[in-house]
């Protein structure tokens, strides 16, 4: 019944109720003299659904304890969107760097004006990417996008919630060009829905919070939960992975069911070069 519900209403129908109701949340914030003006207002999150602060937080702490993150480290945030990963790493990247880039203009716009101008290691750029789901009207095909930055540029780079809602050619480009700006030895942190057999299995029962019940192109690595819209939430298989990264980390998350590190898969490669 969950998941029968949740695929129910169309994508651009469930965003339009959603930036209703954090419309009418953010009133009411600002009225009762809760607004936190350090986080975006709720009607610019287009991010999820879960709580912003917590999220990032919880990134922050994974990004030290499972990528090796240091306070000198230079950083780059794939889909910085409205400053979720970059806010709490303000006060541990003193002597470090921070680029990001999104295709939301609004978040790019309110993380310009709210944390660079207190912060000016922390930058932020808008990209006009092509995407289905979050940007429509795009100009820029993903798979011929270059990463705005030089070679070796990077010691960490991160993309939460990214991989997820991009196809596989999209998806493959992303990952050379992660390899290309990263620095011998540095690390990217990135999520992904990781299908294998026992998760495909549980896709079928009520205990997984993902159907991914549409195959893309007959792949046999890549699946889709809206019909209509594949980019809304993409999964790959393990092989997938396996043959476009060679040797990583997987901490598995918990959006199947069963016990996890967080809510996705969390992947961390440190390519060889």
């Amino acid at each position: 019944m969950k998941k029968a519900l949740r695929y129910a209403l169309p994508v651009p129908l469930k965003k339009y109720l959603k930036t209703t109701v954090y419309t009418a949340l953010d009133i009411k914030d600002t009225l009762t003299g809760k607004r936190d003006k350090a986080y975006p207002p709720r009607r610019l999150n287009f991010v999820g659904s879960a709580d912003f602060k917590a999220v990032g937080d919880e990134f922050s702490e994974l990004f030290k304890k499972l990528g090796g993150l240091n306070p000198t480290d230079k950083v780059l945030d794939i889909g910085s969107g409205i400053g979720r990963m970059a806010i709490p790493l303000t006060p541990y990247l003193s002597e470090g760097s921070y680029e990001g880039f999104d295709i939301d203009h609004r978040g790019v716009r309110w993380c310009q004006e709210h944390i660079s101008k207190q912060h000016p290691q922390f930058k932020f750029q808008y990209v006009d990417l092509y995407n289905k789901f979050y940007n429509q009207k795009g100009f820029i095909q993903p798979a011929e996008f270059r990463f705005p930055y030089p070679d070796n540029h990077f010691d960490f780079v991160v993309a939460t919630s990214v991989f997820t809602h991009l196809l596989p050619q999209d998806a493959a480009h992303y990952l050379k060009e992660i390899e290309r700006v990263l620095s011998p030895n540095g690390t990217a942190f990135l999520t992904w829905f990781v299908l294998d057999s026992d998760r495909m299995q549980r896709m079928k029962t009520v205990s997984s919070n993902a159907d991914f019940a549409h195959e893309y192109q007959n792949s046999k690595t890549c699946y889709y939960s809206h019909a209509h819209n594949p980019e809304a939430e993409i999964a790959y298989t393990r092989d997938w992975l396996n043959h476009q990264l060679g040797s990583f980390e997987l901490h598995t998350g918990n959006w199947c069911g069963s016990i996890g590190t967080s809510y996705q898969d969390i992947v961390i490669w440190r390519p060889k070069k």
